[in-house]
């Protein structure tokens, strides 16, 4: 089940549900660039596109729990 927009904000990060982590790193104009990890040991690498970011929304719909909030 995704969550809601108004969860995600900057510094928090988001679980999906193949486990991969989202750390949100900025929201602008509406959508969030993050970076990512596939264990929670791993490190942060690039996850959105520097030129095109996805929308809050769909941001949101892909993921299934917040496990920390900013």
């Amino acid at each position: 089940m995704p969550i809601a927009e108004s969860e995600v904000v900057v510094g928090g990060i988001y679980a999906l549900s193949n486990n991969q982590e989202r750390r949100v790193s900025a929201i602008e104009n509406g959508k969030v660039r993050y970076e990512v990890r596939a264990d929670p040991k791993g490190a942060w690498r690039p996850g959105s596109q520097q030129a095109n970011p996805p929308k809050l929304k769909t941001f949101a719909n892909a993921c299934s729990h917040a496990i920390t909030k900013g």
